[in-house]
């Protein structure tokens, strides 16, 4: 047993993370167990009371004890992977992308992603992609330019993803014959013969031709990062989090990803009963290219770039929530800042799934 008093702004709930006890209420009732009458305590605790703590070894049996009545606060995977079944992740998805400066909103765009899980072959998974309902700041575009790249992308859906059984992307691919699809998008000049319209059908074209652009283009996007990164292969320590590992996210349109720094911690839940299982990811930028360099075709990220050229300054959060029932994924909430020499950019990301069958 250790005696100690509580710090300035402390809860009951932080120190049994401190200590790696997995229920509060048993804290309490320890405490209760080995202190005075006058010593009890209803509600939270204040700072400088004094509290008697379990050893590390009367934590390891209490834990064991919380395990038994089914009274954790926490669902550790065995060894510390979570058994992910990325078949789940057939269904719809809602993705909703805001882009703010200084907290005034620049843009919001909004639209709908199905994948339709069509089998597990080789030890892959496949699934069909397809991108729908796309919106600008709440309305459909009716551009001329929007309508135009309408037209263009719903020629090539769907595509092809190729996950390895980790969940990690080994292809992406197109499902359609390229000269079907090149025969397609010529068509459309027929209805925009402006030179704009043609450039913009050409070089979709150019695209089509070739599978490794259109493999990049799609792996290099939020969706893919979200849904097939690193994270999900990554596992927990000794208590709740992560070590640290390394990933790219492309936050930056029309620039290559960011290098980050991340650790994954997983959170107690709510209540005993809580139907969702959150893990967060936090991380900071590793990446020694700046925010000029990012925008090269040709950039890519070299642990021996030279770092005294300003590189880019940014941060990356975001908490998944799964079903904890199955572990498939329910929602994703993310957010990057980019710290710049005169304001803060700041990009939301949110995914959550809108269809609930998981009857695969």
């Amino acid at each position: 047993m250790i005696i100690y008093y509580v710090k300035e702004g402390q809860s009951l709930v932080d120190l049994c993370h401190e200590v790696q006890l997995e229920n509060s209420e048993y804290l309490r009732d320890y405490h209760h167990q080995n202190c005075s009458l006058s010593e009890r305590f209803e509600n939270e605790i204040v700072a400088g009371m004094k509290l008697y703590i379990p050893s590390s070894k009367e934590i390891r049996e209490i834990n064991k004890k919380i395990r038994e009545e089914n009274n954790s606060l926490y669902d550790f995977p065995a060894k510390g992977r979570f058994p992910f079944d990325f078949k789940l992740w057939d269904g719809v998805y809602q993705i909703t992308q805001t882009a703010y400066s200084d907290d005034i909103i620049l843009t919001k765009y909004e639209n709908k992603v199905r994948l339709d899980f069509e089998g597990i072959k080789n030890g892959h998974y496949y699934f069909l992609f397809s991108a729908f309902d796309f919106r600008k700041n709440e309305d459909a575009s009716d551009s001329k330019a929007g309508i135009l790249a309408k037209m263009c992308i719903e020629i090539v859906y769907p595509i092809q993803y190729i996950i390895d059984l980790d969940g990690k992307i080994v292809d992406i691919v197109l499902t359609k014959k390229t000269e079907d699809i090149l025969s397609e998008l010529d068509s459309i000049k027929n209805f925009f013969p402006d030179p704009f319209s043609s450039d913009y059908v050409e070089k979709m074209k150019e695209n089509v031709e070739s599978s490794e652009i259109i493999s990049r283009k799609f792996k290099n996007t939020l969706f893919s990062s979200f849904m097939f990164g690193i994270f999900y292969r990554t596992k927990l320590g000794s208590w709740t989090s992560s070590d640290i590992y390394y990933d790219f996210y492309p936050w930056i349109f029309d620039a290559q990803p960011i290098r980050f720094e991340l650790q994954n911690t997983l959170l107690s839940k709510d209540i005993l009963d809580d139907e969702r299982m959150k893990i967060q990811q936090k991380g900071s930028s590793s990446d020694g290219r700046n925010l000029e360099g990012l925008y090269f075709t040709d950039s890519r990220f070299d642990e021996k770039t030279d770092i005294e050229k300003k590189p880019i300054d940014c941060e990356h959060f975001a908490e998944y929530l799964f079903n904890r029932e199955n572990l498939s994924l329910y929602k994703i909430e993310a957010r990057f800042q980019y710290f710049g020499h005169e304001n803060t950019r700041r990009e939301d990301f949110l995914l959550e799934r809108i269809t609930d069958n998981y009857s695969i």
